[in-house]
Parts: C-alpha cells; sequence; structure tokens
C-alpha cells in the first residue's frame, strides 16, 4: 500500500534511568526483542508496510546501537535520518528537526516503546490518502496514561500528526487499538506471546536440525520461536516461549511463557516459567525462576 502524498515516519525514543520494575528500563525499550526481533524493526516494518519512504529515527542514549542494526534502511526500502545531537534530547529540540524533516507535511509518529497491530497503521495512512487532513488535528492512534517527557506533555503513543501539532492536543485515543507494549515486563511478556501467536496462524513450527544443534528429542509446544543458532538439548519448550540467537538450553530443562535473551546459558534441569532472561545471563543448573502473570520475574542483564 503507497501513499499519495508526502507522509514520513518519526521514531522518538525516550531516555529514562528507571522503570516501573527493578532492573526493567522502557528507555531501551526499542532495542528489546519481540518474537525475536526488536521493537524498533518491527516498528520500520509496519511504516515499510503502508509506503513511509522516510524516517526520522531520535533514539537518545542508544542511537549507536539503533544505527548498527538499523543502518541506512536499505532492508525497508527505506531512507534513514538520525537526530544528529546526542547531548540534546530535549523534546523542543527534536520537534525543530521532526519540522525540519517533515517539511510541514503530516508524518506517522512512534513515541516510545509501542507497536500497534497491522490495521492500525493502514487505518490511519488510509484516512491520510483519502482525506485533505491540512489545518485539522492530528490523529491519535494509542497513546499510554504515563507522561514520559520531560516539559510534561507527552506520552508513549503513535499518532498521525503535522509538525505543529502536540500529542496532548488530540482527541481521545482509540480504544479499540490494543498495542503491542513492551513498558513493564508483565506488558512486554504479554506482548510477546500475543505477537507469537498471530504469527503462528501463518508460520510453520521450526524443525529440528542439526545445524542449529537442536536435540532430536526436543519437545516443542507452539507458539514458540527459536533463533537458527541457539543451541537445545532434550529439553521442553513452550508454549509462548522466544529463544534468541546465541543461547545454549541445557538437557532436561523446560521453559514456558518466557523471552530468552542473545547469549544466555540455561542449565541443565532448570525449570523456567513467566520470566524475562537477559542478555548473556546465566542460570544455574536445576534452578527454578518462577514468575506470576502479574510479576514476571526478570534476571538481568536486559
Amino acid at each position: 500500500m503507497g501513499t499519495t502524498g508526502a507522509l514520513n515516519g518519526v521514531i522518538l525514543i525516550t531516555d529514562s534511568d528507571d522503570g516501573d520494575s527493578p532492573g526493567w528500563h522502557p528507555g531501551t525499550g526499542m532495542l528489546l526483542p519481540l518474537a525475536n526481533v526488536s521493537l524498533v524493526e518491527r516498528i520500520l516494518d509496519q511504516y515499510e508496510r503502508v509506503g513511509v519512504k522516510e524516517t526520522l529515527i531520535a533514539a537518545g542514549s542508544d542511537t549507536r546501537e539503533v544505527v548498527s542494526l538499523c543502518g541506512d534502511g536499505t532492508r525497508w526500502n527505506m531512507a534513514l535520518t538520525y537526530h544528529d545531537a546526542p547531548e540534546d534530547h530535549s523534546p523542543n529540540r527534536i520537534m525543530e528537526e521532526v519540522a525540519a524533516f517533515t517539511g510541514g507535511a503530516m508524518f506517522l509518529a512512534s513515541r516510545g516503546p509501542v507497536l500497534l497491530p497491522a490495521e492500525a497503521y493502514a487505518r490511519a495512512v488510509q484516512m491520510h490518502d483519502d482525506q485533505d487532513l491540512r489545518g485539522l488535528p492530528g490523529i491519535r492512534l494509542w497513546e499510554g496514561n504515563r507522561d514520559v517527557s520531560d516539559d510534561g506533555k507527552g506520552s508513549d503513543g503513535v499518532y498521525l500528526l503535522a509538525a505543529e501539532d502536540r500529542p496532548n492536543t488530540l482527541d481521545r485515543p482509540n480504544a479499540l487499538v490494543r498495542p503491542y507494549d513492551t513498558s513493564t515486563p508483565e506488558a512486554y511478556l504479554e506482548s510477546n506471546e500475543r505477537l507469537l501467536e498471530s504469527i503462528d496462524r501463518d508460520v510453520a513450527p521450526p524443525e529440528i536440525m542439526a545445524d542449529n544443534f537442536s536435540s532430536p528429542n526436543l519437545v516443542l509446544r507452539p507458539p514458540v520461536t527459536i533463533d537458527d543458532t541457539a543451541e537445545l538439548e532434550r529439553c521442553r519448550i513452550g508454549p509462548g516461549v522466544c529463544i534468541g540467537p546465541g543461547v545454549r538450553i541445557g538437557h532436561g530443562a523446560a521453559i514456558e511463557h518466557s523471552v530468552i535473551m542473545e547469549g544466555a546459558d540455561i542449565g541443565d534441569g532448570a525449570s523456567i516459567s513467566r520470566a524475562v532472561i537477559g542478555r548473556n545471563a546465566s542460570i544455574a543448573n536445576r534452578a527454578v525462576v518462577h514468575g506470576r502473570a502479574d510479576r514476571v520475574t526478570v534476571v538481568c542483564p536486559i
């Protein structure tokens, strides 16, 4: 689907030194994997689907990692521009750059670690294509309740805006849109599993193949996603499990409703449920790491 007018994309990542849970930092949420793909990459996937050809990313302290991950945007047939003043992340400074980037035209904006279902982006862009929205208030696709800005005027959300608009001037959010949210461990794990389930309808379960070191006695209960570089011995995986690149899962381990991030090492006989295991973290042999749906266990580092 393409647009009939000039519609650019903007992705704003707000730095944060603390989160709603110990060891959880929403400011780095754009780099968190959802079904083994980072949130910023999934947002760019949605932008590509609705015809966005240029996107400005203001990535805060994560700029270097985001640049390394996303490059110049060739993967999405899109030109990516990065906010080039890492020492100045003030909302006013960033909005000045957004205004210069968009040239006064409307743009699709994502602020904070929020991903919407594909149909929400498509519906907003279709409205842009079908109507002359100049001079009208922007469209709020979804907005959270927690203010995340330094100026007290902004929350995580997804919008169709003109440069002079501010999210707090728009009408009530569309309550029918249910986001994929990563702002807390609980929201993140729920969103991750929901996305897994939607992907699982269209994608065959991962195969047990010799070239990713998987044991022939590996038991999978979908939905699951396993990176090709992960090493899994005889164990039980799923439902609702993501296993990232370079992960090792030991003999006899059992994992359900959890995310195991890149480079983590899970010991023999470990039992993991309702947990997020951070990058390069280690879980001892026969350890029991069990959280709950309303209180997910997080093992750092994230």
